[in-house]
C-alpha cells in the first residue's frame, strides 16, 4: 500500500473515531435537527436537505426533509467525497459527472440533478458527515445563501458537540451521584424514625398544648426533607432511564439501525435475547457504535441468504455482572495473519460480499472502544466459514 494510502487511512480511522465518541443514536436524531435541517432546503430553494452522518460502511440520513431515506451504503454516496475537503462541494447537474452520473438515484428519469454539500467539521479537525441540499432540476446557489448555510452547518456541529459535552458532563456528574445517593439513603432512615417517633407521641395524650404543637412541628419538617431525599432518587432514575439500556430496549435500537441493511442484502439478522434478565439496566455507553460495527462488518463480509445472529445476555452472581454481546454470521471469514494485526492498526483493503470495499477499520475501533469501556473481546474465525465476536462488559451493582 502507498504512503499516500496509508496516511488516507489514518486520517479516516480518526475520522470514524471520533465519530464513535459522539455514541450518537442515529434513529433518534430526527426530531431534534428537524428544523435546521428545513430552513437549509428554505434558504437554498430545494426540494430536499439532509443532515448524514458518515461512518466506514454507511452513510446515516439522521435529519431529513422530502425524502425518505435513514441510511445507505458508503459505496453509493454523494457525501462521502464532500468529507475529503473543508470546502462546499456544488454540483449543478449530477448526471454530467462521471463520478455520479451512473448512479440509481441521478441516471433515473425522475432522478437527482443538482447537489451542494457542506461538511460538518468538527472542533478537534475531522469531518463526520454533511450537510446538503438536493433538487431534481439543474440549478446554482447564491454566494449569499452559501452564506447561510454554512452558518446552519455550524450550527449543527454546536449542538452535535453541546451533546457530547453534555454526555462527558453527565459521566462525570454520575460518579458523583453515587455519593450524593448514598447520602440520601442514610439520610432516609434518621428522618423516618423521627417521623414515626413524632406520630407516635402524637396519638399519646398530653396536657401541655405546646409540646403538641413543637411535636407538630417535627413531623411536618421531617416530611419535607423526606420528601426532597425521595426527589433527588427519582430525579437519577429518569437520568438513568436516558442513558441506559435493557435488552429489549437494546435489541430495538440495533433492528432499528440494521434490520433494513440486511434485508437489501437478502441477509437474515437475528438479535436474541434473556428475557429471564431484560428487568436489569446497564449504561448504554459505546453500546450502539461497539455492536453496530460488529454487524455492519457482518453484512459486508456476509453472502445474500446468509445469516447474522445476536445474541444478547447478562449473567453472574456474587454481585458480579457482565454484559455478554456475541455477533456471528456465516460470511467469507477473517484471515489468521489479518486477526493476529487487528491492534497493530495494520490496514488491509479488502471487499465485501458485494465488493464493498474497506480497510479493515471496524474491528480495529471495536477493540479500542470495548477496551475503553473495561471489557474484553474474543473474535473466532475461519476462512469460507464465518465470524464470531464475544463481548464482555463487566457491570457495576
Amino acid at each position: 500500500m502507498k504512503m499516500a494510502d496509508v496516511e488516507h487511512n489514518r486520517m479516516e480511522y480518526r475520522r470514524i473515531k471520533r465519530l464513535s465518541e459522539f455514541d450518537l443514536d442515529y434513529g433518534n436524531l430526527h426530531e431534534e435537527f428537524k428544523g435546521l435541517v428545513e430552513l437549509a432546503a428554505h434558504v437554498a430553494g430545494t426540494e430536499i436537505s439532509l443532515i448524514n452522518l458518515i461512518d466506514q460502511h454507511s452513510q446515516w440520513s439522521v435529519s431529513r426533509h422530502n425524502l425518505d431515506v435513514f441510511q445507505m451504503d458508503l459505496e453509493y454516496s454523494i457525501c462521502q467525497h464532500t468529507i475529503q475537503s473543508d470546502h462546499l462541494m456544488e454540483i449543478p447537474h449530477l448526471g454530467r459527472d462521471e463520478r455520479f452520473s451512473d448512479r440509481p438515484f441521478v441516471k433515473a428519469d425522475d432522478g437527482f440533478r443538482y447537489y451542494l454539500g457542506i461538511p460538518l467539521k468538527v472542533k478537534t479537525g475531522e469531518n463526520i458527515g454533511a450537510l446538503c441540499v438536493m433538487d431534481y432540476q439543474e440549478k446554482s446557489v447564491s454566494e449569499e445563501k452559501k452564506k447561510l448555510l454554512r452558518l446552519i452547518a455550524n450550527e449543527i456541529v454546536e449542538k452535535l458537540e453541546n451533546k457530547l459535552n453534555m454526555d462527558e458532563l453527565q459521566e462525570a456528574l454520575e460518579k458523583a451521584t453515587v455519593q450524593r445517593n448514598q447520602l440520601a439513603h442514610d439520610v432516609r432512615g434518621p428522618i423516618g424514625g423521627i417521623l414515626g417517633l413524632a406520630t407516635s407521641t402524637e396519638n399519646v395524650p398530653l396536657e401541655e398544648e405546646e409540646f403538641m404543637q413543637y411535636m407538630q412541628m417535627i413531623k411536618a419538617s421531617a416530611a419535607k426533607l423526606l420528601e426532597l431525599t425521595d426527589d433527588i432518587l427519582e430525579r437519577q432514575k429518569v437520568r438513568q432511564q436516558e442513558n441506559y439500556f435493557n435488552l429489549s430496549g437494546f435489541k430495538q435500537h440495533l433492528d432499528g439501525l440494521y434490520e433494513l441493511p440486511a434485508r437489501n442484502k437478502e441477509i437474515r439478522l437475528d438479535i436474541d435475547i434473556n428475557q429471564k434478565e431484560d428487568h436489569q439496566k446497564f449504561p448504554r455507553r459505546k453500546l450502539l457504535p461497539i455492536v453496530g460495527n460488529l454487524i455492519a462488518n457482518a453484512i459486508k463480509f456476509t453472502p445474500s441468504q446468509g445469516t447474522i445472529g445476536v445474541d444478547l445476555d447478562i449473567s453472574g452472581k456474587d454481585g458480579k455482572r457482565a454484559l455478554m454481546i456475541t455477533v456471528s454470521d456465516n460470511g467469507k471469514g477473517i484471515p489468521k495473519e489479518r486477526l493476529e494485526n487487528i491492534k497493530k492498526l495494520a490496514w488491509f483493503e479488502d471487499h465485501g460480499t458485494d465488493y464493498e470495499k474497506g480497510y479493515g477499520l471496524g474491528l480495529q475501533l471495536v477493540t479500542e472502544m470495548v477496551e475503553d469501556i473495561h471489557g474484553t473481546l474474543h473474535i473466532d474465525s475461519e476462512e469460507g466459514k464465518g465470524t464470531s465476536v464475544r463481548i464482555v462488559v463487566p457491570l457495576k451493582d
